[in-house]
């Protein structure tokens, strides 16, 4: 912090006060002491003999050392004091420019000392306001583009679900055969309608702050065998081999296991409706480093590079036409990242031309049964 001359010549002022007082007060005392202290018999004797065995010189030495002292002592300490001042008044004019909302500034000074503590607090204090006012303009996009792909998702199967309907109401078919095809597209909107609604319904559980997992203890392995069984069927209906594979001990741990089913539904079904021209599933579990993984993996047509950071954002879709062709609500992978999240896991995903493999690892912390 630089002073100016003003600021040199308050400093100035102030001590020559302050010596004008200093030797106002020594000439007191020196008045107070030759006219009573020193005519007390025993102390103008104990006086006279020191002035006898040191001189009247060499008596007065350390006296001046001593008021010289004491004067350059309350010198620097007024010298700090005012430049404690100074930067506390500058703090204070720094303090008022950034409560006029320039939260980006910095205080310019960072004073030795509790003051300066003070000051990193202050920074600090305005970096968490400044997450927490972003992270508010977050949630407030976030909600507004939830809004806004939900309508539209919604909008295009209700269009279609009203004009064959529609088309009934009025009498416009031809024959019997055309209105069970109107019905037909009009439940399968419906259907798909349904599907949206419980995955923007699943997903905003699982997205609440007040989420919970309702957790017990169970068997990794026999959850994993169970869920892809249930999908052989639909593997062979669509041409793909599903391979399972999984240790031969148990793997306990503590979850929920509705919601991790759900995230190993969505993984092998995603696999077989978008790994179609490959010819194989490989689902795994196995124990990584700190905790255990499972892994779904297709052979199919891999997914584009710059489409992979995306993958797990909510109403994400690599291909729109695909995804409505095979009834997706592009809310799977969001959701499946939630519960994860919900976990203390991660999910992630590779794609080469070999291999599509989605894997999810969960801490050893929370797999493994206490």
């Amino acid at each position: 912090m630089k002073l100016n001359v003003r600021d040199f010549l308050r400093i100035l002022l102030d001590l020559f006060l302050g010596l004008l007082i200093f030797f106002a007060v020594f000439q007191t005392a020196s008045f107070f002491a030759n006219n009573y202290l020193y005519r007390i018999p025993e102390v103008k004797e104990y006086v006279w003999k020191i002035r006898n065995t040191f001189g009247m010189d060499s008596f007065k030495i350390p006296i001046v050392l001593l008021a010289t002292g004491i004067f350059a002592a309350w010198t620097l300490v007024r010298i700090r004091k005012y430049l404690e001042q100074k930067q506390m008044e500058q703090i204070i004019a720094e303090l008022h420019h950034i409560a006029k909302g320039n939260f980006d500034h910095h205080i310019s000074i960072r004073p030795r000392g509790s003051l300066g503590d003070v000051v990193d607090s202050i920074h600090a204090l305005v970096k968490s306001t400044l997450d927490a006012m972003e992270e508010e303009r977050r949630l407030e996009q976030s909600k507004d583009e939830l809004v806004t792909n939900v309508s539209h998702d919604l909008r295009t199967p209700l269009t279609s679900i009203i004009g064959y309907l529609g088309l009934i109401e009025q009498e416009k078919y031809q024959d019997e055969n055309q209105i069970r095809q109107y019905t037909r597209i009009a439940y399968e909107k419906a259907k798909q309608m349904n599907v949206l609604v419980n995955d923007l319904f699943e997903y905003t559980k699982v997205r609440n702050r007040g989420a919970y997992l309702s957790r017990t203890q169970f068997d990794l392995v026999e959850l994993v065998e169970q869920v892809s069984v249930g999908f052989r069927i639909a593997a062979h209906g669509a041409g793909l081999q599903l391979q399972v594979e999984t240790p031969d001990e148990k793997v306990e741990m503590w979850g929920d296991t509705d919601k991790l089913v759900r995230v190993l539904e969505n993984l092998i079904s995603n696999a077989i409706k978008y790994g179609r021209d490959g010819t194989m599933i490989a689902v795994r579990l196995f124990e990584v480093p700190d905790g255990v993984a499972f892994s779904v993996a297709n052979n199919g047509n891999p997914i584009p590079a710059e489409a992979i950071p995306n993958l797990f954002e909510r109403f994400y879709r690599v291909e729109a036409s695909r995804s409505k062709e095979t009834g997706g609500s592009g809310l799977g992978l969001a959701i499946a990242k939630s519960i994860i999240d919900l976990h203390h896991g991660t999910i992630s995903v590779t794609s080469t031309a070999k291999w599509t493999t989605f894997t999810v690892s969960l801490p050893l912390r929370t797999t493994r049964a206490s």
